[in-house]
């Protein structure tokens, strides 16, 4: 009964919101993709001054992507869930700023459009149509492995045309930003015919990542992974960027596309040299957190897909270290990605083996099938701890590790009764500061700890 009445008043909500947009006019900025839509709208606010009260930005909070989430950004108020009054006071700020007795006060709207279903995207796009659109990608580099979220989609056809949807439904007179890596994104640029620019690693590309490393600092236990650094040819100049606290490809990506679309909107340059320190990283994505007795965790738990662990793997395989300092990969399970588990999970056995890390840590059901594959491919038999569950790497880890290791932790979300998932469990036990795990962890909440 309640989730029926849920949607009753969604169809009102969407329909509230439509108005509003039409009657206020902001700039609207929608991203979607199978992966790297939330660093994007990061990079997106850091670009535009989001935490800037006289830019008048708003960005998606949280993971407010679907059809209760675009009016909840638009409205500025938190998901009500099953509170009467919340969902009373949703139900009544909406109606009043429809009808215009008041205002939202923002001329830039970043959202972020998930897709669940076929459908969601112009289901989205019908209530706010988007000015500028940015589809980060969706299908990996490498071909072999599954796209996310294709599970939920009878073909990988079915999923691409699914995105493409935000490129159709850009305003006219707007703007089009695709990841230049991804072939069937970059196909999307004959389905509009807004201005199409393009981002990423290809020499092709209007916004080129030239190069990214991850930024070390000598200390006396040796070298301290601090950042990432990146730098970019945007169309004809060139710009280096330092963003503190995070690692990853994916963070390199994301911020070609922000540079993009803040040139496309002419933020001015002040703002656009001073981005990196107003980029605030989301937590338990690419986060690099110090870990108690001078360890380094890379901190990617918030959720996993082949392509993204096999990115993180290699990021930490990466980064330069002294001989002395040792890599450790603990992972756990990927989900959603349906009869390919068995073969996908050995696929990050034989890359941990063929990266040289210093020790390995799989855990949850296919941790036995990661253990045989990386062996089968030269890595030894003492360096790989198998846990039957992802709390079981903590007094795995506890005697192990030593000033200097760097420590890259990754797995899919799930059930705290889940085996082999929620790896942010795992990066609270060795955090220098677990007081702060509220802020710098994922899936912290009072619901969390029950789900």
């Amino acid at each position: 009964m309640f989730s029926r009445l849920q949607r009753i008043l969604q169809v009102w909500l969407a329909e509230a919101t439509r108005r509003t947009l039409v009657r206020e006019r902001p700039t609207i900025v929608a991203m979607t993709g199978s992966v790297g839509k939330s660093s994007t709208r990061q990079a997106i606010a850091a670009f535009l001054g989001a935490d800037r009260k006289e830019m008048a930005v708003r960005a998606s909070a949280k993971n407010y992507n679907n059809e209760l989430g675009l009016p909840l950004t638009v409205f500025d108020l938190e998901a009500p869930g099953r509170s009467p009054v919340g969902w009373i006071k949703l139900l009544w700020r909406a109606y009043i700023t429809s009808c215009g007795w008041r205002v939202t006060g923002v001329r830039t709207f970043i959202l972020e459009m998930g897709a669940d279903k076929q459908g969601d995207i112009a289901y989205l796009t019908r209530i706010a149509p988007p000015d500028v659109a940015i589809v980060t990608g969706v299908t990996p580099e490498d071909a072999s492995l599954p796209p996310v979220h294709l599970a939920k989609y009878p073909s990988i056809g079915a999923l691409i045309e699914e995105k493409s949807t935000l490129v159709r439904q850009v305003k006219s007179g707007g703007v089009v930003m695709l990841n230049g890596d991804d072939p069937h994104v970059l196909a999307m640029r004959h389905l509009t015919s807004a201005q199409v620019h393009t981002y990423g690693e290809t020499n092709a590309a209007d916004i080129r990542i030239l190069s990214r490393r991850i930024k070390t600092e000598e200390r006396s236990w040796g070298l301290e992974p601090v950042g990432l650094e990146i730098h970019l040819q945007i169309y004809n100049r060139q710009a280096r960027y330092l963003i503190p606290g995070v690692f990853g490809r994916s963070i390199a990506y994301a911020w070609a596309a922000g540079a993009g679309v803040a040139d496309a909107l002419d933020v001015s340059r002040d703002i656009l040299e001073g981005a990196a320190a107003h980029f605030h990283p989301l937590p338990g994505r690419t986060r690099i957190i110090p870990g108690r007795n001078y360890v380094t965790i890379f901190d990617d738990s918030y959720n996993a897909s082949p392509a993204a662990m096999m990115a993180g793997l290699r990021d930490v395989a990466g980064v330069s270290l002294h001989a002395s300092q040792r890599r450790i990969a603990v992972i756990g399970e990927m989900r959603e990605i349906g009869e390919t588990s068995d073969a996908i999970h050995r696929r990050m056995g034989a890359e941990v083996a063929y990266l040289g890390l210093d020790l390995f840590v799989p855990c949850g059901t296919f941790a036995p099938a990661m253990k045989e594959s990386a062996l089968a491919h030269g890595m030894k038999e003492e360096q790989i701890f198998v846990c039957k569950d992802t709390l079981d790497a903590i007094p795995v880890l506890e005697p192990y590790l030593r000033p200097g290791d760097v420590v890259f932790a990754k797995a899919s979300e799930g059930r705290i009764d889940s085996i082999g998932v929620r790896m942010e469990r795992v990066v609270k036990a060795f955090m220098a500061e677990p007081d702060r795990a509220a802020t710098l962890l994922c899936r912290q909440g009072g619901s969390w700890h029950r789900a």
